[in-house]
């Protein structure tokens, strides 16, 4: 063989090593899932939306009764009125027996009372303003809203179910944005970095691929596996991709 062709000829066999490719299984996982429940207690009144409804950003999900709620505000109405005349009046008093101690026509012990009931209803008036303001935040948590757009994921109640504060109501996620969280055994992980390039395509339509970089390898085991737990962030415009679906994956590696 001519010598002159040899460097050359072991560069090329050098850089032209095979890719091996490396296959994973996993599923869909849905970005930061909104749990929603319930912030006061009561009975459902309309759950307005099933398993796999679609959500926009504000939609009303649920109501809860609101004819104690809306009482409590036209009490603590009162209250504040009540309050507020309260402390005019004891304003009013301490004014004018500050004038007759002045004029050394009190004694200070009288003064002293005024100015303490002149505190107490001012007080009491600010007890009345906070009563108000959490009747008429009660009042609107009776009707519960989504604040993000998505599915409904999970529905956890029923029409006329009481509910206690901190009841599950609702789960709604939003899937323009997925994780898939893939599976890798203790060989499998060594050949793997984040950043690498990696194609995914569902078990049901195993045509329409995708392509993206690993975001995320984890440190521990999954619970009940013998696997790695690796992440891959997918754009998911068209909603093709669905939380739970079985996914795969392949990605090259060269070989060592």
């Amino acid at each position: 063989m001519n010598r002159k062709i040899l460097p050359p000829l072991i560069m090329l066999l050098t850089f032209s090593q095979p890719a091996l490719s490396l296959n994973l299984i996993g599923h869909v996982a849905s970005n930061n899932p909104l749990n929603i429940v319930a912030e006061i207690s009561g009975v459902v009144q309309q759950a307005k939306l099933e398993l796999g409804d679609s959500v926009i950003q504000g939609q009303d999900l649920l109501t809860i009764q609101s004819q104690d709620f809306s009482l409590e505000v036209n009490k603590q109405q009162a209250n504040l009125a009540l309050s507020k005349a309260d402390l005019k009046i004891k304003e009013s008093i301490y004014k004018r027996y500050l004038q007759l101690q002045q004029q050394q026509s009190l004694s200070q012990n009288e003064l002293d009372i005024a100015s303490t009931d002149f505190d107490a209803a001012s007080a009491s008036l600010q007890l009345a303003e906070i009563g108000l303001i959490k009747a008429e935040l009660d009042l609107d948590r009776t009707q519960i809203t989504s604040s993000i757009s998505g599915y409904i994921s999970q529905r956890s109640i029923d029409n006329g179910s009481w509910v206690d504060r901190g009841t599950p109501l609702y789960q709604v996620v939003n899937i323009d944005t997925l994780t898939i969280r893939l599976l890798a055994s203790e060989y499998e992980i060594d050949q793997l970095k984040i950043g690498q390039d990696i194609q995914l395509w569902s078990e049901a339509n195993p045509n329409n691929k995708v392509t993206s970089t690993i975001k995320r390898i984890g440190i521990a085991l999954v619970d009940n596996s013998f696997a790695y737990p690796v992440d891959v962030e997918i754009n998911n415009p068209r909603h093709q991709f669905k939380p739970g679906m079985s996914m795969h994956a392949t990605t090259n590696i060269l070989d060592k």
